[in-house]
């Protein structure tokens, strides 16, 4: 004992001698700042990390469609069982507490984004940088790029935000890991989101997508997606202005939407794929490079790493003997919505007993005995077999479209008719979608040996088209709109973003909890319900500086 006691002394002995100057040391192996930058490949390291938010399939394409559709009528949580994810379910009542995980989640990961950005853009922003790629000068026309690159996932990070809670701390520089920000007025946020927007749209050195090695460069933002983003969050700012929930001119704001959707109708050199099958068939080579794919967050299976592809192909995939795990449930609010010889029906909802193509084999989809009130799972998640490795779910090509070229007309229409533009001019680019949905889209799932949907559809010529289905200027625009939107972009994470700017979120989860009664959905929505709280963790961390939305107080 007496030996380990002298150990012991000396030991304490020779911790209390020790220099500040040893404790001050930092730890082997670890780069500061500037040795950072001058590593090859040290700039597109940065940019690359923004990106990679995008990939976190849990945390973000989970979380942004769970929030953007799965809380409102188009889809519920679905999953094994009532109480699996339940904070989507208390998110799709209308009235979440603070501490809600989906809303920790986003606010956490998003943060986290527009954290590395900030890095990024303040780092490459220096003048006197010596970079290196393969051994050899970085140009400042490609830093360029970057940097417009950083500034365009900071406004789409922060845009997630502000869809979900509206005003939120705005941060466009590093922080110390102690400051706490209260959260700016949206009026404040529009002004940063355009500001960084507008700085990626007038670099030239930021490329349209027709400009760029899709071989090597899809997936990366282009300035068809700028100015297309540019127009969806004109149209949401205008529509909080009609609402007087925020200060400014909704008109001018409008005329912002349709000048950037303008820009990338004329110039953009993009088009509608034919047929809207071959956006989700499976072979997403075909669809994610094709002219419609505007933005995207690339996923595949890489065996050789064992990086799987986004989590979201088997979260929102049916049970059973399928493989997935049930969530993302199309409600049957959607199934009824849709006209029944539309068919974009048959590629966004798989029905119970749908049969598909298991390689020689049948593959029953099977969506009993789980919670799936609707007994419907969504085909824009759902891999076909053949395009699955092994026939595993997460071994394929699946990616999400976080901005396709449809939007961009229908936005061009929405605004060209909300600045009292020519109607025959909306009810054009309306039947552009409309045209792509009802003709030249097949009427059989290819994939499917037997789909409930293909039952009411038939083939339509253009003659047909345009005497019975197309849209006529003396319509009512703004409803053809409303149920456009909703037909094109069901279960793409849109439907909240939509409802907010249009106003018509309480009286639509109302109606749709007087309906269906089904889990509460909608059974607290009311004017207060939105913007969503900020999460109570938060506000604790910030020690009183950062306080909740008045509707939550």
């Amino acid at each position: 004992m007496k030996r380990y006691y002298i150990l012991f002394i000396w030991s304490i002995s020779v911790l209390f001698s020790c220099s500040d100057s040893f404790l001050e040391r930092n730890p082997k192996g670890r780069l500061d700042e500037s040795a950072y930058m001058k590593t090859d490949d040290a700039a597109f390291k940065l940019v690359t990390s923004c990106y990679q938010p995008l990939h976190d399939g849990f945390a973000y394409s989970i979380n942004r469609v769970a929030i953007g559709s799965e809380s409102v009528d188009d889809a519920d949580g679905g999953g094994s069982d009532a109480g699996d994810r339940p904070q989507t379910t208390e998110l799709g009542k209308g009235y979440p507490l603070s501490s809600n995980p989906l809303l920790q989640e986003a606010w956490t990961h998003r943060y986290t984004g527009i954290g590395r950005c900030n890095v990024g853009i303040e780092q490459l922003s220096k003048e006197d940088l010596s970079l290196t790629s393969g051994g050899q000068p970085v140009s400042k026309e490609t830093v360029s790029r970057y940097i417009s690159e950083m500034k365009f996932l900071r406004a789409w990070y922060y845009f997630d935000l502000v869809n979900t809670f509206g005003g939120v701390p705005l941060l466009s520089e590093i922080q110390l890991p102690d400051t706490r920000l209260e959260k700016a007025s949206l009026e404040e946020m529009r002004t940063q989101l355009y500001k960084d927007l507008d700085d990626a749209i007038n670099d030239p050195n930021l490329p349209w997508k027709k400009e760029m090695n899709l071989s090597t460069e899809l997936g990366r933002v282009s300035k068809d997606a700028a100015y297309t983003f540019k127009g969806r969050i004109a149209l949401f700012f205008a529509g909080l202005m009609e609402q007087n929930k925020m200060q400014g001119n909704a008109q001018e704001e409008y005329e912002i939407a349709k000048n950037a959707a303008s820009a990338v109708i004329m110039q953009g050199g993009l088009s509608l794929t034919p047929d809207f099958q071959d956006l989700y068939g499976g072979d997403y080579d075909k669809g994610l490079s094709s002219p419609e794919c505007i933005f995207t967050c690339l996923s595949k299976y890489v065996p050789e790493t064992g990086y799987l592809t986004d989590s979201y192909a088997i979260m929102n995939v049916g049970r059973n003997n399928v493989g997935g795990w049930g969530g993302n449930v199309p409600t049957s609010d959607l199934a009824e919505f849709y006209d029944e010889r539309d068919p974009r029906k048959l590629f966004t909802i798989i029905s119970d007993g749908d049969i598909f193509k298991r390689g020689g084999e049948e593959e029953v989809h099977n969506y009993k005995g789980y919670y799936n009130f609707s007994l419907q799972q969504s085909r824009k998640a759902f891999v076909p077999y053949d395009y699955r490795e092994d026939g595993n779910l997460q071994r394929s090509k699946w990616a999400p479209y976080w901005i396709r070229y449809a939007e961009t007309l229908l936005i061009y229409a929405e605004a060209v008719l909300k600045t009292a533009g020519s109607k025959e001019e909306v009810a054009t680019y309306i039947n552009m979608v409309k045209y792509r949905a009802y003709v030249s889209t097949s009427k059989k799932d290819s994939f499917a040996f037997q789909r409930k949907f293909e039952e009411t559809l038939e083939d339509i010529d253009a003659s047909t088209f345009l005497t019975e289905y197309a849209i006529k200027a003396s319509d009512d625009l703004e409803q053809v709109i409303k149920d456009e939107r909703r037909a094109e972009f069901a279960l793409e994470g849109l439907r909240l973003y939509d409802l907010i700017r249009w106003g018509d979120y309480v009286t639509t989860m109302q109606a749709f909890s007087s309906k269906y009664q089904y889990a509460g959905k909608g059974s607290e929505a009311s004017e207060k319900s939105w913007p969503f709280p900020i999460p109570q963790a938060e506000i604790d961390r910030s020690n009183g500086v950062l306080t909740q939305n008045d509707n939550y107080k």
